[in-house]
């Protein structure tokens, strides 16, 4: 009878034993992948009509020509959209020979760039801003005109879309998270050959540093990073420019998108061509 008793009690015990296994709580999944888009056309819609619902986003840049010392930037900007197209203003730190370091304001809309140069600089009477152009020649002022330009090209994530079009291909795409916030990369190339004549040059090349190499440009890689709701959280070009001693880079990075911003443009009679 003691060996049926204990017996008994063993396979009890293996019993139980068993039945801890089969009611043991399992590892958490994680967070289910986020959605990917297959193809350029279906990203384009996404960011344009993402942008076209928010209109505003503030900004981070950090940029410049490799082996240029005098164009490299660093700085804090906004970004706003309205029917008239895409209008951002940057805020940097900028040195200059014999001077301490200084704030200087750059404001770029779709068809005007301006400048509000450090308080130092003296300027005509009742004028506190400087219109750029393609005949801007002074050296410190030179520096920003390709500095506006890859800005209206590259740091709005809508114009490389809408300059590129259907000449655009996703080369990969992976969950890489930005800052701390999930996001699906996508990496870009884009044909200019393929985009037509009239959006064939670069915006950054059409303005400054050498515009008669365009056409020698084959392609433009992009990466992008959208968020699980589509908003572009960073963006980044690398590209080498004929040339120039080194590729051009810009890597831009959003927050607060929707949010409202307040672009400082100024009035007619502040401001004096350069």
């Amino acid at each position: 009878m003691k060996r049926r008793v204990t017996a008994l009690a063993g396979l009890a015990l293996v019993g139980l034993l068993a039945g801890c296994a089969e009611h043991k709580p399992g590892v958490p999944a994680g967070p289910p992948p986020l959605a990917k888009f297959s193809s350029a056309g279906e990203l384009s819609t996404a960011v344009m009509e993402r942008m076209k619902a928010d209109k505003t986003a503030k900004m981070t840049l950090t940029g410049g020509v490799d082996g240029q010392p005098d164009q490299q930037f660093y700085g804090v900007g906004v970004l706003h959209q309205d029917e008239g197209g895409t209008s951002m203003q940057f805020a940097e730190q900028v040195q200059r020979p014999g001077a301490a370091a200084s704030e200087v304001r750059l404001v770029v809309q779709p068809d005007a760039t301006f400048l509000k140069p450090p308080a130092d600089v003296v300027l005509p009477p009742r004028k506190s801003w400087l219109q750029l152009g393609r005949y801007t020649t002074d050296p410190f002022y030179r520096r920003f005109v390709p500095m506006a330009a890859a800005l209206r090209a590259y740091a709005d994530p809508q114009a490389f879309f809408a300059q590129y079009g259907g000449a655009i291909t996703i080369t990969h795409s992976a969950e890489e998270p930005v800052d701390g916030t999930r996001a699906v990369r996508y990496d870009l190339r884009a044909d200019p050959a393929s985009a037509g004549a009239n959006q064939a040059r670069p915006a950054i090349e059409q303005v400054a540093l050498h515009p008669t190499t365009a056409e020698s440009l084959t392609s433009v890689n992009y990466t992008i990073w959208l968020d699980e709701n589509n908003h572009p959280i960073r963006t980044l070009v690398d590209e080498p420019i004929p040339g120039t001693p080194g590729p051009y880079s810009l890597d831009s990075h959003y927050t607060r998108w929707g949010d409202p911003v307040y672009i400082g443009a100024p009035q007619p009679l502040q401001v004096t061509q350069q």
